[in-house]
């Protein structure tokens, strides 16, 4: 419970001080900055180091792909059932299709399983985040109506290569094997502890409830497949093909995130419905407050 009202003691206050003007409106940046240069790599140095690969954590890998696949089979169809504008319905399957497993994420996982489970949370928000710079890009790409005629992969893999989250895992995970990391531990632990509070401030800073009232309908199946058909299809299909334990537990659990606040990056980027978009994003991380719990019992009956 404690945890439960860290997060939203931190999104309230990131939320009420910039409409009250305390920061400024940009103010995230910055947080947003440590957070990624800092923050994000000194978890991976301090969770990875002494993680065991078992055939299970495929899941973390697989079940991402899933959910963005699902989101853009979902959301074509309801394109063509309302008729939305190809921009619009790209915008949606991009805010449908990737999970916040990292600002959201990482302190839901801590709060409902535990802190030592967040190693595994590590590789689904890799992965989403390998996934949003690659097939991301495409997506948005496609739905700016062809403005660029295509996107170079040196560009997509400068994007993934350069990422510090990404660096920091892979350092993490190459060097444990020559390096003793023991010593630092203490340095990772205190640096690694500021992701959870910071990322949901910021996440607080920017959350937007600006929409119009005719694409209440549109948002509204854009978060019923990202935070109840999407994930649920997933929980039943991982509990059908036999998996279970903890990891099977977290990536799923992490499959049931809130939207991706970077996807506002890429919608921004190539002139999609960013506005649609944040407001979508917004709504999202609010209900998904309550929608996790519901994955979390479902989750905890079945895997």
């Amino acid at each position: 419970m404690a945890n439960f009202i860290i997060i939203v003691f931190c999104l309230l206050s990131g939320y009420i001080l910039r409409i009250s003007k305390v920061v400024k409106p940009d103010g995230f940046k910055a947080i947003n900055s440590w957070i990624i240069y800092i923050g994000l790599p000194a978890t991976s140095f301090y969770y990875l180091p002494d993680l065991k690969w078992d055939h299970t954590l495929s899941l973390c890998v697989i079940l991402p792909c899933f959910i963005l696949l699902g989101a853009i089979v979902f959301i074509k169809g309801v394109g063509k059932l309302l008729q939305l504008s190809r921009r619009t319905t790209y915008t949606l399957m991009l805010v449908s299709g990737f999970s916040n497993t990292s600002f959201v994420g990482f302190p839901l996982v801590a709060s409902y399983f535990g802190e030592e489970y967040i190693k595994w949370a590590i590789i689904s928000d890799q992965t989403t985040f390998f996934l949003l710079a690659s097939v991301g890009t495409v997506i948005a790409l496609q739905g700016s109506g062809g403005a660029r005629s295509s996107v170079p992969v040196s560009y997509i893999l400068r994007r993934v290569l350069t990422f510090p989250p990404f660096v920091g895992s892979v350092l993490a995970l190459s060097l444990s094997s020559v390096v003793d990391f023991s010593g630092l531990q203490p340095l990772f632990a205190q640096l690694s502890a500021t992701v959870s509070p910071l990322a949901l401030f910021s996440i607080g800073m920017q959350l937007s409830f600006n929409f119009y009232r005719s694409e209440v309908a549109v948002m509204a199946l854009s978060l019923l497949y990202k935070l109840c058909l999407g994930p649920g299809t997933l929980i039943l299909a991982t509990y059908l093909l036999g998996y279970s334990g903890r990891i099977a537990q977290v990536a799923n659990f992490e499959m049931a995130m809130p939207t991706l606040v970077s996807t506002s990056l890429l919608l921004q980027e190539f002139r999609l419905n960013a506005k649609l978009g944040n407001s979508v994003i917004g709504m999202s991380i609010v209900v998904g407050l309550f929608s996790t719990w519901l994955a979390y019992q479902l989750i905890h009956v079945l895997l």
